[in-house]
């Protein structure tokens, strides 16, 4: 007879998901989850979403090939497992609405363009001479759609001269979400922060209906402002990963979180070029999503390839330091929160940092003359090292061991200018050499009011070796404010991110060509597998 039973239970149908109807959804929605094996009666089986069992009040009817159930409030995004006493099946993929960017369509019946009539600040029309980067401006006006969508608000930049052409949005700068620019937007009123890289020009409303009258506007110059001058190169960059060496027990996934190129001021332009194999998500939480579905022991190798073209622009910011802004207005709470307190990748908090900022710093009170002295102490202190410390290594060695790696002086310069109150963030991405051979790099950017984020690579500041593309540059110099159009940005701040189940495994990759939390997940199921990350390569240059 115990024969007889181990036979039976070897043989049970595993649960088997075809689809979940939809696949993005919000709390409250009903999903209807279809396969084969689910048995007639729900009895001890059971749904679960990124690792949580759901509740019995969740379930709305069960079969054999299908099961109703309501979101949960609390739902997540990831994995979707149907469980019948030891058996489950193949995981699915479920996405949280409120979890995940989304088109937001614009109301199809507008139709008539969309019209400036004014601009104010503080609710009283803008004078000459008022307006700063940063500043929350009010635009007044008809046709801009019931909500933003895909909308936007462009402003002139110095993309080496001002005009204003016609029909040519792409020519100016847009408002960012990544710094919080859009508060408020109806039908007759827009609420936006003068986006970094604005000059004195002319507003403009791009929507389905067409592109709105371009309205005057004068910002406060006076301090100085940026220029998207000079060189700009349009690059293709690829990147591979490949696992193999599968070893699980029973059906599990491995998901791979890939980096993708920051659009910013000076990145505007970021394509998608080719994949494959077709992701998961294309953009989600500034990443690619690949997953690898595993039934058992996979030897052989997968490969994952992603590259993307990409526009950068040299930036040249020009600085009057006697007129610049001691205000902190002119950045969001919340990015001001984000830039000026202690995360997983700055220790802005540390002791050691705060003591010695107070030291460097002694009482200045300018944001300006803070982070060009915290520069010029660390390039002055400490040795720069070419290649990379152990992933494992502190950069707060740094302070001790007086050298470091490119991630250790990018790190400790952003921390210590939060340290003084100084918003800043650590860039990551590549640095492109003439022979278009690339390395892993970090820098950094701090927050000027009327200016914008400057630009700071204290490493080739303090001589890190480089194959640079000017060699007339004095690197000392050009390094704090400017950038060259070599820097390629990954990532800007740490990208902190969720596994999609919490009992799942994680890699990290610290001093990579990107800030995340980490960059693989498998699920509790998987043993052990391989993995191999590229470095970007540079494949052309346009």
């Amino acid at each position: 007879m115990g024969g007889i039973f181990i036979f039976k239970y070897q043989t049970k149908p595993v649960p088997y998901i075809d689809a979940i109807n939809p696949p993005v959804g919000s709390p409250g929605e009903v999903v209807v989850i279809s396969g084969r094996n689910f048995g007639k009666t729900r009895d001890m089986s059971y749904v679960e979403f990124s690792g949580s069992r759901l509740t019995a009040s969740s379930y709305l009817s069960w079969t054999d090939n299908t099961i109703k159930l309501v979101i949960p409030s609390n739902v997540q995004n990831g994995l979707v497992i149907v469980g019948k006493g030891k058996l489950r099946s193949k995981p699915a993929f479920f996405a949280n609405i409120t979890d995940i960017p989304v088109e937001v369509q614009n109301d199809v019946s507008q139709t008539s363009t969309p019209v400036i009539a004014a601009l104010k600040m503080d609710n009283a029309p803008l004078s000459l001479n008022k307006a700063w980067v940063g500043d929350l401006l009010t635009i007044e006006g008809n046709n801009f759609g019931d909500s933003r969508g895909q909308s936007k608000v462009y402003f002139n930049a110095d993309f080496g001269g001002r005009d204003y052409i016609p029909s040519t949005p792409e020519l100016m700068m847009p408002v960012w979400e990544d710094d919080f620019g859009y508060e408020y937007w109806t039908n007759s009123e827009i609420k936006v922060r003068i986006p970094d890289g604005a000059v004195s020009g002319y507003v403009v409303i791009e929507t389905p209906s067409g592109l709105s009258n371009a309205f005057e506007i004068q910002l406060d110059e006076r301090g100085g402002h940026k220029k998207f001058s000079g060189n700009n190169k349009m690059f293709l960059v690829q990147y591979t990963v490949d696992v193999a060496d599968v070893v699980t027990k029973e059906p599990s996934t491995i998901t791979l979180r890939c980096p993708v190129p920051v659009i910013g001021p000076s990145q505007r332009e970021v394509e998608l070029v080719e994949v494959s194999p077709q992701p998961v998500l294309e953009n989600y939480q500034k990443t690619l999503i690949h997953q690898l579905a595993v039934d058992k022991n996979l030897m052989n190798r997968t490969y994952f390839t992603q590259s993307f073209a990409l526009r950068v622009n040299e930036i040249n910011t020009e600085i009057n330091e006697r007129f610049l802004s001691l205000k902190n207005d002119s950045l969001s709470d919340v990015l001001y929160a984000l830039g000026t307190r202690s995360d997983e990748l700055i220790p802005a908090e540390n002791e050691k940092v705060v003591t010695l900022a107070a030291t460097i710093c002694k009482g200045e009170k300018h944001p300006y003359r803070k982070a060009k002295l915290i520069y010029n102490y660390m390039i002055n202190n400490y040795t720069i090292e070419d290649k990379f410390r152990k992933n494992d290594a502190n950069p707060l060695d740094l302070l001790e061991r007086k050298s470091g790696d490119a991630y250790d002086f990018a790190v400790i310069y952003t921390a210590l200018l939060r340290a003084v109150d100084v918003p800043a963030f650590a860039d990551c991405g590549i640095l492109v050499s003439p022979d278009l051979s690339a390395k892993n790099h970090m820098w950094a950017e701090f927050y000027l009011s009327g200016i914008g984020w400057v630009p700071v690579d204290v490493a080739l500041g303090a001589g890190m070796t480089y194959n640079n593309w000017d060699e007339e540059v004095d690197v000392k110099t050009y390094y704090f404010g400017n950038l060259d159009a070599h820097h390629i940005k990954f990532s800007r701040g740490i990208n902190s991110l969720k596994p999609f189940a919490q009992d799942n495994k994680i890699v990290v990759r610290p001093r990579s060509f990107a800030f995340q939390s980490f960059w693989e997940e498998s699920s509790r199921a998987t043993d052990k597998y391989s993995s191999f990350w590229s470095d970007p390569i540079v494949k052309g240059i346009y």
